[in-house]
């Protein structure tokens, strides 16, 4: 089993809840790659994970989240 914990990924309730100026400024000062995610990011690696590519990696935690997370460990 591994895990997928995900950033800040564009969501309708991403949307909805923060105004632009706010994505923005989050994006440029907290999140390294600079952007908010896209709900692909996360089904590019949930697809690597469930494919025979990843057949030797088990127990991951593997953070989806631009470097928002830099400090976590």
């Amino acid at each position: 089993m591994n895990c997928v914990p995900p950033g800040r990924i564009i969501s309708e309730q991403i949307l909805r809840n923060y105004p632009p100026e706010f994505r923005q400024r989050e994006s440029e000062e907290d999140i390294p790659v600079g952007e908010y995610g896209q709900p692909a990011d996360i089904a590019n690696l949930v697809c690597f994970l469930a494919s025979p590519l990843a057949r030797y990696i088990t127990g991951a935690v593997i953070p989806v989240d631009g470097g928002l997370r830099r400090y976590q460990f």
